[in-house]
């Protein structure tokens, strides 16, 4: 029988849930044949409503992270003062006991060789199921963030960060000696490969090929400050070609839907709901504007578009900007919508000011794809284990 990994999703913003399909189509691409790789949205695959509902719950907070203005500064500090990773155990163990057993159920009813998880409450029920039922398992956890939250479980498994913050942070709280690994940061086959260019981009869906593109996003929720910039920008007077992408949050959508006889002519304003390929429309775009989440600027960065970060509501995306702004120079802050219009007519008018951007992404890019180590990391270990066997044997 071939060895079982078991790689898992949660709705929790969808940073989590790229970085885990991420290491799924590495896994598969190269290790399909040697062992049974089984992705799986363990909170809600099996409909245990106890489940489903913590996954709701989790969703709903990260959104307040972002819609609840100071809610994102103020939580994770709190965490960290109350208890930080104790606290978030005691928590799921005690009062949220039903749910915690309810997925050390779902894990043992798959046998797993090996749990890659890339969300904290993931993470910690994997741990707590080698320690309570399965001590052979491996638990592998991918940070999918430039710095660590105070949410992590120390005890359990390997963990694997992607900055160099992250490596000092996790030295500092104590994690298991040899478990902590840092790799290159992680993205979807999809992107990594696709070699469209921006006016090849264009042509695909239908925009202007010669006008200053820029897509604005705040995530699959969008709450942040893209429907500002982008009103700003409409009333700017500048030629611009505007893709808006409004994710889920369908108000929003309907906001400039009804408004779209009303634009002026020297914008073309079209509008997107969530879609896995806004990828694309980050390669088909001059600058992409959105605020600090890790996933979305990474796609963007790969798609050789520089972000203008306009928003980082907690301590989690401020780290981004100071990854991919201050330290790898791959963009640029733009904390209120009148410095966008004005980066923007700069832009625009000489777009070679961009160029030290892409210089910027073009060494981020060079450093690989962190899902090929991970895969490449998940392999070694079970190697090891197969070996251990034999020897015990």
């Amino acid at each position: 029988m071939k060895p079982k990994i078991l790689v898992t999703f949660i709705e929790s913003g969808k940073g989590h849930i790229m970085s885990a399909q991420s290491i799924y189509e590495s896994l598969t691409e190269k290790y399909g044949d040697r062992y049974d790789i089984e992705k799986t949205y363990i909170m809600s695959a099996d409909g245990n409503r106890k489940l489903m509902s913590v996954e709701r719950f989790l969703t709903k907070q990260t959104q307040n992270t972002n819609k609840v203005q100071f809610f994102g500064k103020f939580i994770f500090p709190f965490i960290h003062f109350m208890g930080g990773q104790k606290l978030m155990r005691w928590i799921h163990k005690n009062v949220c006991s039903r749910s915690f057993k309810a997925i050390l159920k779902a894990f043992a009813d798959r046998k797993p060789d090996v749990i890659i998880s890339t969300h904290y409450y993931i993470s910690l029920a994997a741990g707590e199921y080698k320690r309570q039922i399965d001590p052979d398992c491996v638990v592998v956890t991918y940070n999918p963030d430039n710095m660590l939250h105070p949410f992590w479980d120390t005890r359990e498994g390997y963990f694997l960060v992607n900055s160099d913050r992250a490596y000092k942070q996790a030295m500092h709280r104590r994690f298991r000696k040899g478990h902590v690994i840092r790799v290159p940061l992680s993205v979807r086959k999809e992107v990594e490969r696709c070699d469209s260019g921006r006016v090849e981009l264009r042509r695909k869906h239908g925009l202007p090929e010669d006008a200053f593109t820029v897509t604005l996003a705040d995530g699959a929720y969008m709450y942040g400050r893209a429907k500002k910039y982008t009103k700003k920008l409409i009333k700017s007077g500048l030629p611009l070609t505007l893709l808006v992408i409004t994710g889920y949050h369908e108000k929003n959508y309907r906001y400039f839907a009804r408004r779209m006889n009303r634009i002026p002519s020297n914008i073309n304003l079209k509008l997107y709901k969530f879609t896995d390929s806004a990828y694309e429309l980050y390669g088909a775009s001059d600058v992409f504007i959105t605020k600090g989440g890790p996933n979305a600027v990474l796609d963007s960065l790969y798609m050789d578009t520089p972000v203008m970060i306009n928003y980082t509501p907690h301590m989690i995306e401020e780290e981004t900007y100071k990854l991919f702004v201050k330290k790898l120079g791959c963009g640029t802050g733009a904390f209120t919508a009148r410095r966008a219009v004005r980066l923007i007519r700069k832009y625009s008018a000489d777009p070679g000011l961009l160029e030290p951007f892409h210089e910027g992404i073009a060494r981020l890019r060079a450093g690989g794809n962190g899902a090929d180590v991970i895969a490449d990391f998940v392999a070694e270990k079970l190697n090891d284990k197969e070996a251990a066997a034999e020897v015990a044997d």
